[in-house]
């Protein structure tokens, strides 16, 4: 199992202020659509172009959602993505995540420079 397939969700985040705002729009439907939009914009390296329509189709069908602009107006004006981004571009992004995919390529690209050091160019000892 690829460890770099899973994030993190504290075990206290549903009452986090944001988390309550969110839960007080759509009730743990919301949270938990929330959470599965993390999942996505893993997938997607941290942004989703949603001016795209087929990709507009493809998200409100995963959310399970007719319209999505209601849902990503209000997790916009919570503040968990990004509102500039979403209301000028309709990219939905959050830093968060995309903070978290940066760590782990240079965690990554650390790694594969350690590697090359410690064997040489042509792996050899």
């Amino acid at each position: 199992m690829d460890g770099n397939r899973f994030f993190s969700v504290p075990y206290d985040n549903r009452s986090d202020v944001k988390m309550l705002m969110l839960r007080r729009y759509g009730g743990y439907a919301a949270y938990g659509r929330w959470v599965a939009l993390l999942g996505i914009l893993y997938d997607q390296d941290g942004l989703l172009d949603m001016s795209n329509q087929c990709m507009r189709d493809v998200i409100a069908s995963e959310l399970e959602l007719d319209d999505v602009d209601e849902f990503f107006t209000i997790l916009a004006d919570i503040g968990l993505i990004d509102s500039e981004l979403y209301h000028a571009a309709n990219h939905v992004v959050n830093h968060g995540v995309c903070d978290e995919l940066d760590y782990h390529k240079q965690k990554s690209e650390a790694g594969k420079k350690g590697m090359a050091k410690r064997w040489g160019k042509g792996g050899e000892k």
